[in-house]
């Protein structure tokens, strides 16, 4: 099984989800006794590795996100001002 292709058709992967189309519109069982399997096969590649991509992307603007969050969280746990000064 593969996610929704129509999101998919601006990413890249365009040729191969449409020579996957084109496979399954050919015939009616195309898509059942495995004419298109190595259509299929290409369009997995292709999403495998635009997943990759974007969690890549998504893996520095969560490290990122932490960093942020971790300066707030040492700025909650330090005492206040007026607290440093009375020791």
């Amino acid at each position: 099984m593969h996610p929704p292709l129509e999101a998919h058709k601006q990413e890249g992967c365009d040729d191969v989800i449409q020579a996957l189309d084109d496979c399954h519109r050919a015939g009616t069982f195309n898509k059942f006794i495995g004419t298109c399997n190595a259509a299929k096969t290409a369009v997995d590649k292709c999403l495998k590795e635009e997943f990759l991509v974007m969690r890549a992307a998504n893996k520095g603007v969560a490290q990122q996100k932490r960093k942020k969050m971790e300066e707030i969280w040492k700025k909650i746990d330090e005492p206040p001002a007026y607290l440093k000064e009375e020791q």
